[in-house]
Parts: structure tokens; sequence; C-alpha cells
């Protein structure tokens, strides 16, 4: 019993110090993620994010009957998309709240479900580098520097997936660190919308014919009379939402199921 006693204090404390450190992980790209200074630091995670973003809003203009006529990416990490007709209520929303959602699922997966950390990473590392290779920018390929620089993110991922093992219960196992980083990835995703509120708060949404920031779209043109400001507040607390229902049902509950000392008989 004694050996029962120790596994379920240790899985406690694993959980815990995990959770900790992907938090605190976030918290600094949080920190730097609108640094000037720091921009070619945070460009292999911004792209990562705006892959997803760019992806998710071209597959809303095509299942609300539009089309995509082209789809290209900078290594800045901004992306570009020519498009016809769709339901721009759908289009608008589904980069930001689609990747609260899709963010919110892969937490949930990371967390509760630590068999698929090792194929996660490796799909994920694979989407990075073939998302880069088939919509990167050919009028800025010049910049090579950060074109290695992202496939190299996507190329650690597969890493870590192919190397990811160990046991889940020590800290510094593979496969623990594996599952930190998967969860820095996960936050990150989920919550984009908080982490570009500065840009949604101040850039117009439109350039000329070029829609440059989809949250003042929505609020001008999609919902008028509604403010820039409620627009990403409301979808900022939607994606904190889908974190917190994530995070409840992949860490909490299975905390609180663990035996305290005294359950021990």
């Amino acid at each position: 019993m004694l050996r029962t006693f120790v596994e379920r204090k240790v899985r406690r404390q694993i959980v815990r110090r995990s959770l900790t450190i992907s938090a605190l992980g976030f918290a600094a790209i949080l920190a730097m993620w609108n640094t000037p200074a720091l921009s070619g630091l945070m460009r292999p995670l911004r792209m990562f994010t705006n892959n997803i973003h760019g992806g998710l809003s071209a597959f809303a203009m095509q299942i609300s009957g539009g089309s995509v006529e082209s789809f290209t990416l900078s290594e800045a990490g901004a992306y570009t998309l020519l498009f016809q007709d769709g339901a721009e209520a759908l289009i608008m929303s589904a980069g930001y709240l689609g990747s609260a959602l899709l963010g919110a699922l892969l937490f949930y997966l990371v967390n509760r479900a630590p068999h698929l950390l090792r194929g996660l990473s490796i799909l994920l590392g694979i989407f990075t580098i073939g998302f880069l290779a088939l919509f990167i920018r050919p009028d800025v390929a010049g910049d090579w520097l950060s074109m290695l620089v992202c496939m190299g993110f996507g190329a650690l991922l597969i890493f870590l997936g192919l190397t990811g093992t160990g046991d889940i219960n020590q800290l510094r196992s593979r496969k623990s660190i594996t599952q930190v980083v998967l969860s820095i990835i996960a936050l990150m995703t989920t919550l984009h919308i908080v982490l570009d509120l500065p840009a949604v708060l101040q850039v117009p949404a439109m350039s000329g014919d070029t829609i440059t920031n989809p949250v003042a779209y929505f609020a001008d043109y999609v919902m008028p009379g509604a403010s820039v400001e409620m627009v990403a507040y409301s979808w900022s607390a939607i994606a904190i939402g889908l974190l917190g229902i994530a995070c409840n049902y992949a860490i909490i509950r299975p905390l609180r199921q663990i035996p305290k000392n005294d359950d021990i008989v």
C-alpha cells in the first residue's frame, strides 16, 4: 500500500509542475509576442498560429459557398487569401474562434491522453513543414534564415514525437518534455486572439481592397454597431472559456479523482 500512496502523490506533483511550467512558458510568450525587438524569436511561433488561422479561414470560405483563388504565406508569419463569396460572418470568425476550439481540443488530448503525445507531435511537425512548403510566398523567398528557423520548429516537433519515450511521471523524461511543449502550443493556439489583442484593437479593418483585421471587419461590416473592443473581448472570453472547459476535464477532474492520503486504507 505504501507503493500505491507514493505513486499517486508523485502523479499529482508531476501534473501540477507540468501545468505550472506550461503556464509560465505561455506567459513568457505573451510578454514577448508584440515586442518588435523579439520579432525574430517569435517568428516560428507566430507563423505556426497564423498557419492554423489561415487554414481555418480558407476552410470556412469553402464550406460557406465561397472559393479560394490563392493562399500564400510570408516568412514573417502573415498570410494572404484571395477569395470570392462565402459567408462573411463565418469567414471572419473562423480564424480566431476556430483556433480557440482546435487549441482547446489539443490541450485536452495532450493532458488527458498521454499515449497520443508522440503521434500528435509528429502530426503538428508535418503540418508545420508541409504548410510552409506548399504556401510560402515566392516574392519573399530570399529570407532563407527565417524559412530555415520555421522549418526547424517543425522538425523539432517531429523529433520530439519520434523520441518522446519515457515515464510520464518523471518530469525530466522526454515524454514529459513533449507534453509541456505541446501544452504550450495548445495554449498559444487557443488564446491566439489574446496574443493578438494589441494588434486587433489598433489595425484598421481594411487597407484598400485588402482585409487587414478580421475582428475590425466583423465589427464594421458583419455586425454594424458593435465596437472592435466588444468583438475582440467577446472572442477572447470565448477562447478563455473553451480553455477552462478543456482544463477542467483534462486536469482538474482527474486530479480530484486521485485519492488523498486519508482515502488510502
